[in-house]
């Protein structure tokens, strides 16, 4: 009888348990009827780390956990078990266990950013591997600019946000969102300049900065030994670096605007031109027509003196 009890509840649980595959570090977990869709994120998202760790110079073992979602129910349980809404509705991130669980694709409108969205999450685990105290800014901005989501719309929206008064200084996003979710987007893109100009730079001390936190572990020390600023003296100096280039971006972008309007400036151009030349020919013409009008007069009046 106790074997059969066991036998039967092999046979009721079996079913319910998911499949697994491996690649390196990366483990999707997946129910039977997800492996394809499962092999291909894991292989992306393997190639993606490999790249991103390039970008970095620093390879951790970080042995990560995907699971993807039978349904949009099973989806909402992860949502809800992780503390509700999270910056992105088709995956989260779960810190304590270095789990991302991800919409099931078959839920999903936008297959094609599951990559990208898997990598920013896996980037934030890459941040927490070596900082303990990294503030929120450059956790997003190391997201969204190594996982290629800042693009030139991105920039250009973060752009009129400034000039707007629409952004907050970089000490003010050390450790909430805005409120206001339409206030996120420039807080993802604000982030993503940051980390750029870091990476772009000053390259040399981007790279010490990974270094030293192997050592210790606090960001604000190993920032201020790395890049020579306090997470403060960075933040005001961004915001008159953000001021400068705002301004070349704008000239750039009036540059372009006018390059744009070229053709339609030629038109035009070439429309005055030929209407001046038909009113030349016009004014010449008529002149033609008076001066043989003044011939055939004195000729006749000749012809008539004559008679």
């Amino acid at each position: 009888m106790k074997l059969l009890a066991i036998v039967l509840f092999i046979l009721l649980i079996l079913p319910c348990y998911s499949e697994v595959l491996n690649y390196d570090n990366i483990y999707v977990t997946y129910h039977g009827s997800d492996g394809k869709i499962a092999s291909e994120l894991g292989r992306q998202l393997a190639a993606d780390i490999g790249d991103f760790q390039k970008q970095t110079g620093h390879y951790p073992e970080l042995k990560t956990q995907i699971i993807i979602a039978k349904d949009h129910a099973e989806y909402q349980s992860f949502v809800e078990s992780s503390g509700g809404i999270q910056e992105f509705s088709q995956a989260i991130f779960r810190r304590s266990t270095n789990t991302i669980y991800i919409r099931n694709p078959k839920d999903n409108l936008r297959f094609n950013q599951l990559n990208k969205i898997l990598l920013h999450e896996y980037i934030h685990s890459f941040v927490f591997h070596y900082f303990r105290n990294a503030p929120l800014w450059f956790h997003e901005g190391m997201a969204v600019y190594f996982s290629n989501d800042f693009g030139s719309n991105r920039e250009l929206g973060l752009a009129r946000d400034y000039l707007f008064g629409n952004t907050r200084p970089l000490s003010q996003m050390r450790t909430n969102y805005p409120r206001n979710r339409i206030e996120w987007e420039s807080f993802y893109a604000k982030s993503a300049l940051a980390v750029r100009y870091l990476y772009q730079n000053k390259k040399e001390q981007f790279y010490r900065m990974w270094d030293l936190a192997e050592e210790n572990h606090s960001f604000n020390s190993v920032f201020l030994r790395s890049i020579k600023y306090t997470a403060l003296d960075f933040s005001l100096f961004f915001e008159e670096y953000c001021a400068s280039h705002f301004r070349s971006e704008i000239i750039l972008a009036l540059s372009g605007m006018i390059w744009l309007l070229f053709p339609l400036l030629f038109i035009i151009g070439y429309l005055r031109r030929q209407h001046k030349i038909r009113q030349k020919l016009a004014a010449m013409e008529a002149e033609e027509m008076e001066q043989e009008a003044e011939l055939i007069e004195i000729y006749e009046n000749g012809v008539d003196e004559e008679d």
